[in-house]
């Protein structure tokens, strides 16, 4: 589509963008066998590979700060809810692969980025990540917003 998008013709409803920030993008893989029938009515079956939680945070993070001031692209909201549902649908040992990449690649800019990005955005209920977060029409009061930013702040701590 251009140098920053693909997307198949005709349209299946999905894009790629190059994600240079997913320093982890390789790393605690998830395979996943998807089935179905393609385009042309012939039966399909593959193994795809979902990304580790914290890559899709990672993702979610840059996204949410490029977007944050932009209001065609709904100042970010949706990308600070998805971060949100990355880190409450990660399970325990997903958690602790997250902590130990993090330690790992701490050094890495795309790592600092994101430390930064959380400082600034998600360092309180009432920082612009968490006011974006609560905009969307999806999110729900009974949302655990405290918790999520003790885990986020954790994640990508600096210590």
């Amino acid at each position: 589509m251009d140098e920053r998008r693909v997307r198949p013709k005709p349209s299946v409803e999905i894009h790629a963008h190059p994600v240079d920030e997913a320093t982890t993008l390789e790393e605690h893989l998830l395979p996943l066998k998807v089935e179905g029938t393609t385009s042309n009515g012939t039966n399909h079956a593959a193994e795809i590979y979902l990304p580790h939680p914290l890559t899709f945070a990672m993702m979610k993070l840059f996204a949410f700060r490029d977007r944050s001031q932009n209001e065609n692209k709904e100042y970010g909201r949706y990308h600070a809810l998805d971060l949100y549902a990355v880190l409450a649908t990660a399970s325990e040992e997903e958690w602790d692969q997250a902590l130990e990449l993090q330690r790992r690649h701490r050094e890495e800019p795309a790592m600092n980025e994101a430390t930064r990005i959380v400082k600034e955005n998600f360092a309180s209920t009432t920082s612009l990540g968490m006011l974006r977060m609560k905009e969307s029409p999806y999110y729900r009061q009974e949302m655990q917003a405290n918790e999520f930013l003790q885990a986020l702040n954790e994640l990508f701590s600096v210590d």
